[in-house]
């Protein structure tokens, strides 16, 4: 009987993980803006020359 117990109050309290709003997770994803971190289309340039040996 206590399995069964907190069996369902596993069941019951996991159910306020859930969101009652209707915003699907692309909507909320959109709050985080992602920006290109090399060039202006996310490019990544070659490295410079090495230097002359001396």
């Amino acid at each position: 009987m206590k399995k069964v117990f907190i069996a369902v109050l596993a069941i019951v309290l996991n159910t306020f993980l859930f969101s009652c709003t209707k915003d699907t997770s692309t909507q909320s994803d959109l709050i985080y803006e992602t920006n290109a971190t090399e060039g202006d289309d996310g490019d990544i340039k070659p490295p410079p020359p090495p230097p002359d040996p001396v």
